[in-house]
């Protein structure tokens, strides 16, 4: 199959999410952070685990995406073949369900 064939769409899995931030790379403009001890720096293309904590991420959000979602699609694509070891999941839905659990555990719902 070639590039050309190939399309990228969005399609959702339920996750459990301690588990995702103890494996997620979070990335930005210039680099990432460690979404399990906010190691801050990381290079996103280079680095398979944390040079802190040594978490090996797995999973990977671009904060980019909020103010430039028309790259979506051009990030996923380059990530797919820079760090096809990385699963794309979308920072939005990640912190909304990180809020989500924090106000339930505060309130101990």
């Amino acid at each position: 199959m070639t590039m050309a064939e190939q399309h990228y769409l969005r399609s959702y899995k339920p996750f459990v999410l301690e588990e995702v931030k103890k494996s997620l790379l979070i990335i930005g403009d210039l680099s990432g952070n460690c979404a399990s001890c906010n190691a801050l720096g990381i290079n996103a293309y280079d680095t398979k685990a944390c040079p802190e904590c040594g978490t090996v991420f797995k999973y990977i959000a671009s904060r980019r995406l909020e103010t430039h979602p028309s790259e979506r699609f051009q990030l996923a694509r380059r990530l797919a073949e820079k760090r096809p070891d990385l699963l794309l999941i979308d920072y939005q839905d990640y912190q909304k369900a990180a809020g989500a659990k924090a106000a339930k555990d505060f309130f101990s719902l």
